[in-house]
């Protein structure tokens, strides 16, 4: 029995008992809810924590990078630290990342080709001014169809095994309370399937725990990572405004767990947002409920149920006199989710009710934001 403690570098094995869609058929989604088992592990968690999981590569990818490498799989390869050999088929299914290319394998292969114009098209994309395009082609690129692309280039298993990047953990927000319930994490998990260079990709995790992880099997190595002032406000009083478009809505689910719970007197709001209400409103029951408790204040958006696109940020300025009302009140406000577009727009639109509502300039409601996220008023969780 090992004596090192459980966290990042001695994961626990933890067992999915349970996974369903949250999307219903006709959602253009794949949104999942799972429960993984901690029972043994003696981990505890608060409101705003996330889990650390690691995962293996699909079988179908592994098997198409072991092609295009020329390898059959049982060549015993060293990881770069010279802590372990494994064979090839091994590393590649549990250390390897296969969907990501870096910079310097793509230089390494541009210096061995000998195809000219393979060898100039690759020169010119790793020239300075060219970011852009770089990063379109490794983006539209794995590992095997890069390999492919190549195939005039010859590596050593070895040499390969050097130039691939750690496949590491992914992080998820808790979508449950500890308090509530117990030796479990639930988790909401939209899994991610997009096509490029006329190829299907999967995310490598999202597969991972939405196909390919049989359910009561204790083989999924996990960590609880601590918050790092994403949470519940220590005053129960306090009130909370909380934006979760998509699966940003998971740590909020933890969030009215504890506060119920707890029996916090604090007011709760929630702006959520997806595609469409009839098969995307991921929680709507446990949300409804709360709301007819008199227990949370919900606004909800469904951006393709009507002709103009409506998202959460549009909902806000049409609030904007109550929420900015509720942030003098000394309210919390929490944002969770995309980081590139919603968690941008949300905070433009915020800028503009403090200005708006609070009669202010636009560098007075800098200000105002600047002070809210000083004092730990204004949360983010964005990724």
């Amino acid at each position: 029995m090992s004596t090192v403690p459980l966290g990042k570098g001695n994961p626990f094995l933890a067992t999915i008992k349970e996974r369903y869609r949250l999307s219903k058929p006709g959602s253009s989604k794949l949104t999942f809810h799972i429960v993984l088992d901690l029972q043994g592990s003696g981990y505890h968690y608060r409101p705003g924590d996330s889990i650390g999981i690691y995962p293996v590569n699909r079988p179908e990818l592994v098997d198409l990078t072991l092609d295009a490498m020329r390898a059959v799989g049982s060549e015993i390869v060293a990881d770069k630290q010279g802590e372990g050999s494994y064979s090839i088929v091994d590393f590649l299914t549990h250390k390897a990342n296969l969907s990501d290319i870096s910079r310097k394998f793509l230089g390494e292969i541009a210096l061995r080709q000998t195809d000219p114009d393979k060898k100039e098209k690759l020169n010119s994309l790793l020239e300075e001014g060219h970011k852009e395009e770089l990063k379109f082609y490794l983006e539209n690129h794995e590992v095997w169809d890069l390999l492919l692309d190549n195939s005039m280039v010859v590596f050593t298993p070895q040499e390969i095994v050097n130039l691939l990047m750690p496949l590491l953990p992914r992080l998820y927000s808790i979508a449950s309370a500890h308090k509530v319930v117990g030796d479990e994490v639930h988790l909401t998990v939209s899994r991610l399937s997009y096509e490029s260079n006329n190829n299907l990709r999967h995310g490598i995790c999202t597969y991972y725990l939405c196909d390919l992880v049989e359910l009561n099997v204790p083989c999924v190595p996990i960590y609880i990572q601590e918050h790092h002032g994403f949470t519940i406000p220590e005053d129960p009083d306090c009130d909370m405004i909380m934006i979760g478009p998509g699966t940003g809505v998971a740590p909020f689910k933890a969030f009215m767990e504890e506060r119920v719970a707890t029996e916090a007197t604090g007011r709760n709001w929630l702006f959520f947002g997806e595609c469409h209400r009839a098969f995307d409103y991921f929680y709507e029951k446990y949300w409804l409920e709360l709301e007819d408790r008199g227990l949370l204040q919900i606004d909800a958006a469904f951006s393709r149920d009507q002709d103009h696109k409506i998202y959460v940020q549009h909902l806000m300025m049409e609030k904007g006199a109550e929420i900015f009302a509720w942030l003098e009140a000394g309210a919390t406000l929490f944002v969770c989710g995309d980081a590139h577009r919603m968690a941008k727009d949300v905070e433009t639109t915020l800028l503009k009710i403090i200005e708006q509502f609070g009669d202010k300039s636009p560098q007075d409601a800098k200000a105002y934001l600047k002070l809210l996220r000083t004092n730990k008023r204004y949360l983010r969780d964005i990724y």
